[in-house]
């Protein structure tokens, strides 16, 4: 059966799109199953996509994945957006050097905790600075769905939401200067300081403008609506939505003039949008606004995470010449190296900023969780390192199932242990 909406690289099928409903779905079943043995949803959706991708590749029907990417990218968008709402600048003027503080520690330990292990693994030094960038990266979706579950409430729920978000910014810098660094050494070009920082800083800038832009046009929307309206919610879902499909697109293709292009990061410009949204409206009006957007997204954060599963499948199929041993070793060091650095990282951030003591002793385990931004990296990795980006690609996934695993059990496991759970 091959049977075209339209012809084309990119262009969803049908096929497609009778995968993603499998998808949703297959996700859906499974994240009830392992909820009843107390394992997190999150886990069984990644389950799920391993399933899926095995059946795929058996019939040969794996290319149908390259036609959801949309379908992640908006998820990231949604994930982002949700923690921009979470940012708000009266909660923050208290505890903001705190929290800048502990980011960049944790974020930078991190990095050179991971590249400084895995060279003294024998990894080259040009892969061990990618994995380094890539593993600061904080998965937020499964931080902010067992936030919002277990609906809980204190010093660490207030430092880790904003934390997750401004992590995400911190490691997109990182991972920006650090790829340019990598693609010198392992093409033996010159290094060049304004050539390494140019792009990450221009990113980062047009990221912050077109979020606000956008932002700015959305709460104005929001504002403008009939608040007795009975269609309020309409509104406030199809703002918002039009926000983050506006912010992902124009991230995913970039700016151009003349011959000037810049990219945009696709986590950080919705983030952003979120932040001037939640800031601008009334407290009312952003909490109806969270509502809305609650109500929208399940099938898609459940598209997401078993797409992340299929996608590792397909990937580690589709490969006939990989190092076992070798990548067993990589995997291993990248998981046991992240998980020091980001504990150990947040541990002495929080000391170093005198935090409350279960700051000081949940905050890291709570940072472990990793999927989307850290995907979008090692997808990026692979575009501009041909020989090992598929290698690193591989790494990563792997590390992005344990962490399915591993992550939320560790967050669910810190937020109750600091008696801020009110479920």
């Amino acid at each position: 059966m091959n049977i075209l909406l339209l012809s084309g690289d990119g262009v969803v099928t049908y096929e497609s799109l009778i995968v993603l409903g499998a998808i949703i779905l297959l996700g859906l079943f499974m994240g009830k199953i392992v909820e009843k043995v107390r394992i997190p949803y999150i886990t069984g959706y990644i389950l799920a996509g391993l399933i899926l991708g095995g059946i795929l590749v058996a019939l040969n029907f794996e290319d149908l994945m390259l036609n959801l990417e949309v379908i992640s990218s908006v998820a990231l968008g949604f994930i982002a957006y949700g923690i921009g709402r979470e940012l708000i600048f009266s909660k923050l003027k208290h505890t903001g050097a705190e929290i800048i503080v502990i980011t960049i520690a944790q974020a930078v330990l991190t990095t050179v905790v991971v590249a400084l292990g895995l060279i003294l693994l024998g990894v080259p030094v040009p892969v061990a600075l990618i994995f380094g960038a890539i593993a600061t990266a904080t998965e937020p979706a499964s931080i902010m769905l067992l936030t919002k579950k277990m609906k809980t409430k204190g010093p660490l729920t207030d430092t880790l939401i904003p934390l997750v978000g401004l992590d995400d910014a911190v490691g997109i810098v990182i991972f920006g200067v650090l790829l340019s660094v990598a693609k010198a050494m392992d093409s033996g070009a010159a290094l060049n300081f304004l050539d390494t920082i140019a792009d990450p800083f221009f990113e980062l800038v047009f990221s912050l403008l077109v979020g606000i832009i956008i932002g700015l046009i959305v709460a104005v929307i929001i504002k403008k609506s009939n608040k007795n309206s009975d269609d309020k919610y309409e509104v406030f879902l199809v703002a918002s939505v039009f926000g983050v499909f506006l912010t992902v697109a124009i991230a995913k293709l970039g700016i151009h003039i003349g011959d000037i292009s810049v990219h945009l990061s696709p986590i950080l410009t919705p983030m952003v949008l979120g932040v001037t949204v939640t800031n601008l409206i009334s407290r009312v009006n952003a909490h109806d606004t969270e509502l809305a957007v609650d109500k929208f997204i399940p099938p898609i954060l459940i598209a997401f995470f078993t797409i992340a599963g299929a996608e590792l499948v397909i990937a580690f199929l589709g490969q006939t010449d990989i190092a076992y041993g070798a990548m067993i070793v990589v995997t291993s060091g990248y998981i046991i190296l992240r998980i020091f650095g980001k504990i150990f990282g947040a541990y002495l951030g929080a000391r170093a900023m005198k935090s409350v003591a279960v700051v000081r002793k949940y905050l890291g385990i709570s940072l472990l969780p990793q999927a989307g931004v850290a995907l979008g990296m090692a997808y990026q990795a692979r575009t501009d390192f041909p020989s090992e980006g598929v290698t690193i690609l591989i790494v990563i996934l792997i590390a992005t199932l344990f962490y399915a695993f591993v992550g939320p059990i560790g967050v669910k496991y810190a937020l109750g242990k600091s008696g801020e759970s009110r479920a």
